[in-house]
């Protein structure tokens, strides 16, 4: 940003379209069993070129398809239940972004479960209009799984008898979505000449059908998707004159790890070995999820009824110098006035503390200046808060949108975890009082395989690139 600034003049801005450089004959990518690599060169420039990631674009066709009990031509069926995670879109087919600088040779950025990560950010930071028209178009997301299956089996192509899918041979939705990296999202250009980051390469893998299009039917009819027409659209600047570069190149990056939960008073433990941690962030899923085609294995599973939350470094509370407690833990099953009628309560959120972590964690700044989030309470919305274990895991109920994060710090250099442990506490009740319906659902986290949960774990962390005339120095 401070190159343009400096020269606008002399800047001119042009869009740089770019296949993949592995692209297959066809152009067609279907991942019916494994994973696929997709990769992407940018090159560099002898003048400064400025890449604006934050409006990087990843686009194509997604079309979903099944092996058999279709209507003769694989076409998914319009009243079967076959779905893709709401708030992921088209991004719950990617495994991994890596991002690499090509004059380096290393890795700047991985994002390990970037279908995990996906859905927390676009819950957390937009809002239910931005979703439904802007998100939509873009990675064809929604406020709730069961808008994403009359996606699936929309083609671009209609018979004129009516909403019946084309013949074979015919397109899914066209999509343009932005990638969700920290270092695309930093506010701050990207400089690709040879005098500094040198060109970059994008891989994205993709992930296997089974682990992707979910639901009953999707199961039974071996449901897949295909992506066709992979495009990476990138917006640079190009300034003339004079060459200028920055002495430093400054940016975040996501790094993620994973654990499991095995019993409703479980400590989280790892080292990081990051020195600039800005955020952590935490979701789950329950761990029979994964993999199995009839659930949904990018929701943002609950935790059951929390009840006592502690963050922690090296065993000291930190950044807080409390425990998080809710009112789950002195209220459990009292705020229920009539149990039959879901709308004769609404304590709207027993875990306000909580919450306001996750969305500051999220946001990176204050809880006062978020804008927009799809956390809801009791609605048919995707982001409900209050729902039980497994809810929503098929697709055609509502599921929950929790998350754990805190923000350890929006302005300055960050938390050091390079040596030190970073861990956290959580004590949840046996049994979820607070569902609607009639009567408490269990929630135990027994120490069993059927109730354990896969918890992804990603920090943001600050990162610096130092360019000079002996070479180039990462401070990460």
């Amino acid at each position: 940003m401070d190159i343009r600034k400096q020269n606008l003049a002399n800047v001119s801005k042009r869009y740089l379209q770019l296949h993949p450089v592995n692209a297959t004959s066809g152009g067609l990518y279907s991942p019916r069993s494994g994973l696929i690599l997709v990769r992407f060169d940018i090159s560099s420039s002898d003048a400064p070129l400025l890449l604006d990631g934050g409006s990087l674009r990843l686009s194509g066709t997604y079309t979903a398809r099944q092996v058999q009990g279709g209507p003769g031509n694989n076409q998914i069926a319009n009243n079967e239940l076959n779905y893709v995670d709401g708030f992921c879109g088209v991004n719950m087919s990617i495994e991994n972004v890596t991002i690499a600088s090509k004059r380096l040779n290393q890795n700047l950025e991985r994002i390990n479960q970037y279908y995990r990560l996906c859905p927390s950010i676009v819950s957390g930071t937009r809002g239910f209009k931005e979703m439904e028209s802007e998100l939509s178009c873009q990675g064809l997301q929604h406020n709730t799984n069961a808008l994403s299956r009359s996606g699936l089996c929309a083609y671009n192509v209609y018979n004129g008898v009516g909403q019946i899918p084309a013949g074979q041979g015919r397109r899914g939705q066209d999509f343009s979505m932005p990638l969700y990296a920290g270092m695309f999202n930093s506010g701050q250009d990207m400089d690709l000449s040879s005098a500094a980051l040198g060109g970059l390469t994008i891989e994205v893998l993709l992930r296997a059908s089974p682990n992707v299009i979910f639901g009953a039917n999707a199961s039974a009819n071996q449901a897949y998707y295909e992506i066709n027409n992979l495009m990476l659209t990138c917006p640079v600047y190009e300034v003339g004159g004079m060459p200028v570069q920055n002495s430093q190149f400054n940016f975040n990056s996501w790094s993620s790890m994973f654990q499991t939960i095995n019993s409703s008073d479980s400590v989280l433990s790892l080292t990081p070995g990051l020195s600039r941690v800005t955020s952590c962030l935490v979701n789950s899923v329950t761990a029979t999820d994964l993999g199995n085609q009839l659930f949904n294995s990018a929701r943002l599973g609950s935790f059951g009824e929390v009840q006592q939350l502690r963050w922690s470094a090296n065993g000291a509370l930190n950044p807080l110098q409390y425990r998080l407690e809710t009112v789950n833990q002195q209220n459990n099953n009292v705020s229920k006035v009539n149990i039959n009628a879901p709308t004769s309560f609404q304590i709207h959120n027993l875990n306000s503390d909580i919450v306001r972590n996750y969305l500051e964690g999220i946001r990176t700044d204050r809880y006062n200046k978020i804008e927009g989030s799809n956390l809801a309470y009791n609605t048919w919305s995707g982001g409900a808060v209050n729902r039980f274990l497994n809810a929503g895991r098929t697709g055609d109920r509502p599921q929950s949108s929790d998350g754990l994060s805190i923000l350890y710090d929006a302005y300055g250099s960050g938390q050091n975890f390079a040596q030190r442990v970073w861990s956290i506490q959580l004590r949840t009740s046996a049994t979820n009082q607070l569902n609607t319906g009639a009567g408490a659902v269990p929630n135990n986290i027994d120490g069993t395989a059927a109730t354990a949960l896969a918890a992804s774990v990603f920090f943001l962390s600050k990162n610096t690139i130092m360019f000079g005339g002996s070479g180039i120095d990462v401070e990460r």
